[in-house]
């Protein structure tokens, strides 16, 4: 009877230990209510201002505008809208997986010292509401390491590691601070029906030049290249070419080229012009030169890409893919 006791006692004992140690364990778990865990921003349309900085000095200033769809990017050119729209979409979907290991915690804190980004995230004042700290992707490649910052908090001490909801992957890679992979790559943008008229410009070929005009209500014209009004039966084609134009991106600020041959090419005639007005009065040129190559297929030029100078002056990348069926002669129309 007295060992039955004992042991009913001892069981009791054991129960009550094990209760306890779970009860810390959830409430050390539990990062609801940790101030230092508190990465989300709820309203994200407040945002006006991401300053993003790496520790070899390069840096991104985005700021929302009241002129435009587009942020600007370091006081003086467009964002990309993809890009800005991800980072913003960032701050709300962002989820703590869990804290980082004792044994891991001080390699963390040492790589996000040496080699982290800065990210400080802006609602209307002068100081930043959160500041986050990116390091490395975890070994798995499921979460990132991320370090608070806020004006209540100061700087935390403890790194987390984060996620996004529903999705798998880390976060680092989308807060880049090359200013050329920020730039917007928008070369035509004229959305709904504000597109009034489109002209190309077939520099070896004057005679499959065209332009497509169209008035308020929709109705489009079509001239050749030496301006005299043409008649056409497929009025769905012309009108799939002039809506092609609407909105036209290249692919890349860097061309892989030299200063010298940049200056080469502003300074030589461009395989094709194109020129593209909106009903408010905007314009927009954009001239096309062959890459060659020596692939005989593509009479010895680039079967993928071109070269494309801005109404600003710049040489870029572009794709074939995108600009091909805008230089395509227009036939049995």
């Amino acid at each position: 009877m007295k060992s039955n006791l004992r042991i009913l006692l001892i069981l009791v004992v054991i129960t009550a230990i094990t209760g306890v140690i779970w009860q810390f364990q959830d409430s050390k778990g539990d990062l609801s209510t940790n101030v230092q865990a508190d990465f989300a921003i709820a309203d994200t349309s407040l945002v006006d201002k991401i300053f993003i900085v790496d520790t070899n000095g390069r840096s991104a200033l985005l700021e929302r505008s009241d002129d435009t769809r587009f942020w600007t990017l370091n006081g003086e050119f467009l964002a990309r809208k993809d890009a800005t729209d991800l980072l913003l979409k960032t701050f709300t979907r962002v989820l703590v997986k869990g804290p980082v290991a004792e044994l891991q915690r001080e390699t963390v804190l040492r790589n996000l010292s040496g080699s982290g980004k800065k990210v400080e995230i802006y609602q209307g004042g002068d100081l930043p509401v959160k500041t986050w700290y990116i390091g490395t992707p975890t070994q798995s490649h499921t979460g990132t390491f991320v370090l608070l910052e806020t004006a209540e908090l100061g700087k935390s001490s403890e790194p987390f590691i984060v996620h996004l909801k529903g999705s798998v992957g880390f976060i680092s890679t989308r807060f880049f601070t090359d200013v050329n992979e920020w730039r917007y790559t928008g070369v035509f943008d004229f959305p709904g029906r504000s597109l009034a008229e489109v002209t190309v410009t077939h520099h070896d070929t004057p005679s499959q030049s065209y332009k497509i005009s169209s008035n308020i209500n929709g109705v489009i014209s079509l001239e050749n290249g030496a301006g005299a009004l043409m008649s056409f039966h497929d009025t769905l084609k012309v009108q799939n070419r002039f809506l092609r134009f609407r909105k036209v991106h290249f692919e890349s600020f860097n061309s892989h080229l030299s200063e010298e041959a940049q200056n080469k090419i502003k300074n030589s005639s461009p395989a094709f012009t194109m020129i593209v007005k909106g009903f408010d009065g905007r314009s927009s040129k954009f001239d096309l030169f062959w890459k060659e190559s020596g692939n005989s297929q593509f009479d010895g030029h680039d079967g993928e890409h071109m070269y494309g100078l801005t109404s600003d002056g710049e040489v870029v990348l572009v794709q074939r893919y995108v600009f091909d069926p805008l230089t395509e002669v227009l036939m049995n129309f």
